[in-house]
């Protein structure tokens, strides 16, 4: 009987190990390709440094955005095109919800009541690895995706009122 429990036990654990090896983590690329699905989105990387082509040099934060660029691996979009009002909030909120559920945290909010501009960050071990930046306005909802090792202070100076335009700016990548 004890030969018996000894095997039960190990199937037992040997079960637990294999099922939490198989559960894959979510991971803000599945959420942005999901939620692209689901909601007629496009989402596309393009490389970092295409970026800076189409910065307007006039526009204020321009330079800040430039900067956290620079350590920049991987950058992503997620646009949805808005049909409504209603739906561009709901957009905007679900991407929140979901990528707060996997960790992210708020950094800077800006509502200029033409548009708002929410900045959030995961970080790991002190490390700012991912900078996402939520658009949403009358016309689309944009969902930016700044992977790499960033530096905080730039994204501080990035996240100021004044310079969060350059990131808006960004749009052009919808048409």
């Amino acid at each position: 009987m004890q030969r018996g429990f000894i095997i039960f036990m190990s199937f037992l654990v040997s079960s637990g190990i294999f099922s939490c090896a198989k559960e894959k983590k979510e991971t803000s690329f599945d959420i942005y390709r999901n939620y692209s699905l689901q909601n007629n989105g496009v989402f596309f990387s393009v490389p970092p440094g295409i970026v800076s082509i189409l910065l307007d040099e006039n526009q204020e934060g321009t330079e800040e955005l430039k900067q956290v660029l620079t350590n920049v691996n991987s950058l992503s979009f997620l646009i949805i095109s808005n049909n409504s009002k209603i739906k561009e909030n709901l957009h905007f909120a679900d991407i929140d919800t979901k990528l707060h559920s996997i960790n992210f945290v708020d950094l800077a909010m800006v509502n200029n009541g033409k548009e708002i501009v929410k900045i959030i960050v995961q970080t790991e071990e002190n490390k700012v690895n991912e900078m996402v930046v939520l658009v949403s306005n009358y016309n689309a909802f944009f969902c930016i995706s700044f992977k790499g090792p960033l530096d905080i202070s730039k994204i501080a100076s990035l996240a100021q009122p004044e310079n969060l335009a350059a990131i808006s700016n960004l749009d052009k990548f919808n048409r």
